[in-house]
Order: structure tokens, then sequence, then C-alpha cells
């Protein structure tokens, strides 16, 4: 077995979904398994995938039990020489898998390697490639000193660059199975944020290099697992805590001092929520974005205005790039996953982010609509059938 992708699922149904999708498309070919871990999800999780995709091996736990300990139980099961773990509110390209495989980016030394993300408007999300957060630097970033490069991003590699980089994301990690049993997989002690900064560091302690691919992109929409209240702000800061303590004992000082103002900003953001800003210009037109002219009505009911098709005509589907005379600013793109790849669609709207674009994905046969205009609130995800 070349590959184990393990997935993780809580209550995103059609996220986790449209991911297994995306995946099974992209291991064609490969000597590979899917996983998904799902943590008592109370939606139709179990039952939607079990129809769809029988192929994937499931895992349901009675009760949720965290980030860590959910893909340390899946790895113990998995197979595959290569593990990718991968949130599920993600989108592979088709080629991913199988550049990955090269023995160019598969080399002794080589730890964790992850991708470019981009959220559902398409635009680059810093948090792929990171610096390690030393107590000064995160005291910095928590005091809004966020200005100076390599605070915390690993600002000075461009988002298209490739190369070594300290911290990867925990919504991909490509790596081998050894290496992830090696430094014994991620730490329990974390329940869903922090794990992946841990992991990237003992990758480095274990003499291994991890590497950024920004040539290669992933949709990551953010948001949909993970309701920002005060658990989750005492988590994120609880998470940062512990990760100096295990590793930075010797500035017992400053690891105090990151403690004590995380848990001022823990009662602060309690008792005074930061807003979100949920105000998006109204959409001036709408394309869809397939080789077939006619829409579900389903679809066409729902979109309620002029809907323009966008010919593609000769457009290679291997080649998005190709198309270059996008739609206007604001607009809506509905992309026909029936006509499309994934790598065509993440790559559209890549180019579109540019131009203050939104954009969904139609998926005919479950008559899903799915997309995200913000990465820091809820998508949108809806069966119109």
């Amino acid at each position: 077995m070349e590959l184990s992708v393990i997935i993780l699922s809580y209550n995103v149904q059609h996220y986790v979904w449209q991911c297994i999708d995306s995946v099974l498309a992209g291991v064609e070919g490969l000597k590979a398994e899917v996983i998904l871990v799902d943590n008592a999800s109370s939606d139709e999780t179990l039952v939607s995938i079990t129809q769809d995709f029988p192929q994937v091996t499931l895992i349901a736990n009675e009760e949720n039990i965290g980030f860590s300990r959910a893909y340390n139980q899946a790895v113990k099961q998995a197979k595959g020489t290569y593990l990718c773990i991968l949130n599920p509110d993600t989108v592979v390209g088709e080629s991913l898998f199988k550049t990955l495989l090269k023995p160019s980016m598969t080399h002794r030394q080589m730890g964790a390697i992850g991708t470019q993300f981009i959220d559902g408007r398409g635009c680059f999300l810093p948090e792929c490639k990171r610096v390690v957060p030393t107590p000064l630097g995160s005291l910095r970033k928590l005091l809004g000193f966020a200005g100076q490069k390599d605070l915390y991003y690993h600002d000075s590699m461009a988002p298209d660059e490739a190369g070594p980089v300290s911290i990867l994301a925990g919504a991909f990690l490509f790596l081998k199975r050894l290496d992830y049993l090696g430094i014994d997989g991620f730490d329990e002690h974390y329940f869903m944020f922090g794990e992946d900064i841990d992991f990237s560091y003992k990758l480095l302690l274990n003499a291994k290099q991890n590497y950024y691919l920004g040539t290669e992109k992933i949709i990551h929409y953010k948001g949909e697992s993970t309701q920002k209240n005060r658990q989750y702000l005492s988590r994120f800061y609880g998470a940062m805590v512990h990760f100096y303590k295990t590793h930075f004992s010797n500035s017992r000082f400053k690891v105090f001092l990151v403690s004590l103002l995380a848990q001022g900003l823990i009662l602060w953001r309690g008792l005074w929520p930061k807003n979100q800003s949920t105000h998006t210009p109204s959409i001036e037109a709408v394309f869809w974005v397939s080789e077939r002219v006619d829409l579900s009505d389903h679809l066409a009911h729902w979109l309620g205005q002029k809907v323009q098709s966008l010919n593609l005509g000769s457009f290679k589907r291997q080649t998005p790039a190709g198309l270059k005379n996008t739609p206007p600013k604001n607009a809506l793109l509905v992309f026909d996953r029936a006509s499309l790849t994934y790598e065509a669609i993440i790559e559209l709207m890549s180019l579109g982010a540019s131009h203050g674009q939104r954009f969904r994905i139609w998926h005919s046969q479950k008559q899903l609509l799915i997309g995200s205009d913000s990465s820091d609130t809820h998508g949108e995800a809806l069966i119109l059938g």
C-alpha cells in the first residue's frame, strides 16, 4: 500500500463528502486507502459516506475524542507507506498525491510536506507556512505587533515558492508513516489546536526537514467544524502555553508571561467577543461554469437571477490557467463538478481572488451546492433537490 489518506470529521457532512470525492479522484491509479474517523457527529455523515463511498474505511467514535487522539487512532490501522493527514473542509486536486509520491519528494531527510492553502474565495492563507513561534514572538503577536516579517508566518517565502519551512498546518500533512510513528504521532494533550505546531517541531528535533510546496494548491474553507466561543479560546491559548512548557522550559519567565497574557485574552474575548464582519458586496453577475449549457431546475430557481454561461470552448480541463478572461468583479461563479476537474476549480478560484469573485461548486449527483465567502465564518452547503 503506497498511501493512506486519513480524514477527521465532526458535523461537516457535506464538506467531508466533497473532500472525500476529491481525494478519491486524486488516488485513482494509486495503491491507496482512505480512512474517515468520525468524532460522534450528530448529522448524517456516516450514512452519507457509507452510501456514496463504500470503499472508504470508517471509524465511528462514540464521543468527540479530539484531533490528536483521532488521527493517532487511525494511523494505527493505516497500511500505507505514506500518510496524508487531511481536514474535512479541504479539496485536493487530481494530481497532488502523484506529485508528492515522486522520488524527488520522498528523500530520507524529508519530514512533512505541506501545500499552499486558499480559502473559499481563492485567497491565500498564510498559516500554511510558519516559523517556530517562540515565546517572545508569540507575545509580540498577541500584543498586536504582527508587522515584523517571519514573526509567526513564514512571510519571506512567497506563496507560490517552494522550500524548507519549520511549521506546517495540520489541515494537510504528507509524510512517511514511519516518521509519524517515530515521533509518537500527535501529542494527545492537544484537543484541536497547536498539535500541528508541536508535530512539526518534533519532526525538526528528529533531524527531519519540513517542506512547503507552494506550487501545489488545495482549498481549505476553514471554520466549518469550529465554533469560536469561550471553549475555543481556552483550547487555542491553552495549546500555545502547553507547547512552550513542553519545548521552552528554559524560558520560564517568558512562558509565564505568555500564560498570563493568554488567560487575560480568554477572559477579555469571552466578555467582549471580536466582531466578525459579515457584510459582502452584492452579486453583480452569476456565471455557470460548465461544458453543459442547461442548469438543473433546482439550481436555476435558487440562483433567482439571469445566469450567464461561461463558454469554455476549447478550454483544456488540465490547464485552467489558459482561461485568461475572468468574469467581472463581484461575480458569483458556479462551477459544475461534472464538467471540471477539482484541479481546474482550484486554479480558477485562485485566479479569481483578485477580482473579488465568489465561488460555489455544484455536485449534480447530490444536488449539492457548496462554498464559503469567508474563512472566519461558516460556509454554505445546500441540498437543492
